[in-house]
């Protein structure tokens, strides 16, 4: 028998070693505020919008501008594949709480993911991963910017490499 999973779990020693690691991701991905955990933000607009800026630049936009903009996305994740590991995960207990690490079965899956509207292609309304050899997740928003979450220091630089290199902005 064939199987057509997309994803595999980390193994179990693994696991626990990243939900040590990743022990706010729960409260991130439930949207809760922490003060032990940052934002880094990166977007194809170079400041925040304002109300103003938002209803312009985001409401009726043509499809070549928004090929452009998920190009730049696109672009950015694809750095982020290439040099370091991607992993998904998903919220499981009876409370969502504990997160299950899982590991992309081919690199072509991870990009067709990790990518503008990817999520869709595992049911998600936006993609989320974790980076764990720099310590953060990584989510999708709806608004043409993606976030990095972190607890300790170390995607900053690594963030601006890629941005700069993709076309895109880093946004405190």
């Amino acid at each position: 028998m064939i199987s057509n999973r997309r994803l595999v779990n980390v193994p179990r020693i693994r696991q626990s070693e990243l939900a040590a690691k990743f022990a706010w991701l729960s409260s991130v991905h439930e949207n809760e505020k922490r003060e032990d955990v940052q934002i880094l933000s990166v977007s194809v607009f170079d400041h925040w919008l304002s109300r103003e800026d938002s209803c312009k630049l985001l409401e009726n936009v043509s499809a070549e501008e928004q090929a452009r903009r998920d190009g730049l996305l696109r672009g950015f994740c694809q750095k982020i594949i290439s040099n370091t590991e991607v992993l998904s995960f998903a919220m499981r207990g009876r409370l969502k709480n504990r997160p299950v690490f899982r590991t992309f079965k081919s690199k072509s899956l991870l990009e067709n993911y990790c990518m503008p509207k990817g999520g869709k292609s595992l049911r998600h309304r936006h993609f989320h991963v974790v980076l764990p050899e720099l310590g953060c997740a990584f989510y999708e928003s709806w608004d043409d910017t993606y976030h990095f979450f972190f607890a300790s220091p170390g995607i900053e630089n690594a963030a601006r490499d890629w941005a700069m290199q993709s076309g895109v902005y880093l946004l405190d």
